[in-house]
């Protein structure tokens, strides 16, 4: 089968390769690619600087189950799915056929293209773990009536880059709680605000004023609500000034009842210096405040990091598979990229360089020039 490999040498390099189709273990499914997505980390992870790998970076896949383990009972030949390959591990997406763990492997319905299926996995696990394990949000089937445990009160939320892939899916995530209102959102006025309104957000803020006139505008969009909930997308040293400056005063004997989640490190680490100069700042900011704080690491849902993570991903695969169904969760848009496996290359460069726009970039394999 095909297979392709991203590494650097020196630069970034993208190789379509012959191997044989790989095997799969016991709790995993074998996967016949029709869509592969991109993100962000399959052109930094493989960097000398970061992981300095050389393999199939790929993670999302909208396909058809091949084959399955022993242990499966859930899953079948001929099925319909999305999946989440584990990071930086062969048998990627970017690939004829690629293996998935079954606790990250959703069916999707008749009616969700495979395209729109490869735009989901990671960003939606992303999400999904900043919403619930980290925010410590409401689930979907908790109680939220007058005698449930939380009194039936609402909950605000903050969601910064909430058009992004990340952010949208956080927002989807919570709109299923009628509870978690209001969900204030920044992005960019014009389409991305649009976006934004479409998939939940109850107001959207404009982020490229200062960090004190965010902060104004957050505060008259929350309307005296107490916030103790952000969930920062794309967190930089001004969005986690403006956005933790929102933040309720603690209640007495609450301790850090204020929680701040996002995707990019909030704690100094020599590999990403270079990239993210401000986290030392940026911890600062938030220890000032007394909040609790944590970046999401999409991998746990692989590798039990958190405890009880990988149970998670399985709890999160079904929420997914059944808001798919019943039309209460999406994909994101997205760009078909041409030419299948051969258009990698140019998917990710484009992915590295361009400057603003939310769609994923997918890659239908059948379009791979002699395939």
């Amino acid at each position: 089968m095909k297979n392709t490999l991203v590494y650097y040498d020196p630069e970034l390099t993208v190789t379509i390769e012959d191997i044989p189709i790989p095997t799969y273990g016991p709790d995993e499914v074998l996967i016949k690619v029709v869509c592969a997505g991109s993100n962000p980390k399959d052109y930094k992870h493989p960097h000398p600087k970061r992981f300095n790998v050389k393999v199939n970076q790929g993670d999302d896949v909208g396909g058809t189950v091949e084959a399955v383990g022993a242990h499966i009972r859930n899953f079948r030949p001929g099925d319909r799915v999305a999946a989440f390959h584990p990071m930086d591990l062969p048998r990627g997406t970017y690939a004829e056929y690629t293996v998935c763990p079954a606790n990250t492997v959703f069916h999707i319905p008749d009616d969700v293209s495979f395209e729109e299926a490869a735009t989901i996995p990671l960003a939606a696990y992303t999400a999904a773990i900043g919403v619930y394990l980290n925010l410590e949000l409401p689930l979907p089937w908790e109680r939220r009536d007058a005698r449930a445990p939380r009194g039936g009160r609402k909950t605000p939320l903050v969601v910064n880059g909430a058009a992004s892939a990340v952010g949208a899916f956080a927002v989807k995530f919570a709109k299923m709680r009628p509870d978690v209102y209001p969900i204030v959102g920044t992005a960019s006025p014009g389409v991305s605000a649009q976006y934004a309104r479409s998939i939940g957000c109850d107001v959207v803020v404009d982020y490229r004023g200062s960090v004190e006139q965010v902060t104004e505008e957050l505060k008259k969009a929350l309307g005296g609500a107490e916030l103790r909930h952000v969930f920062d997308a794309s967190n930089s040293l001004k969005s986690v000034r403006y956005a933790s400056a929102c933040f309720a005063p603690p209640r007495s004997g609450e301790g850090l009842a204020n929680r701040y989640t996002g995707t990019l490190p909030f704690t100094a680490n020599p590999m990403w210096k270079d990239v993210y100069p401000d986290t030392a700042k940026i911890e600062e900011t938030l220890q000032q405040v007394g909040c609790w704080y944590e970046q999401i690491w999409v991998g746990c849902v692989h590798e039990d990091k958190i405890e009880g993570a990988k149970m998670f991903g399985g709890i999160a695969s079904k929420i997914m598979e059944m808001g798919l169904a019943e039309g209460t969760f999406s994909g994101q848009p997205y760009e078909l990229i041409p030419n299948g496996l051969e258009g990698v290359y140019g998917g990710l460069v484009k992915l590295r360089d361009r400057k603003g726009g939310n769609s994923k970039l997918v890659y239908r394999i059948a379009d791979t020039p002699g395939l």
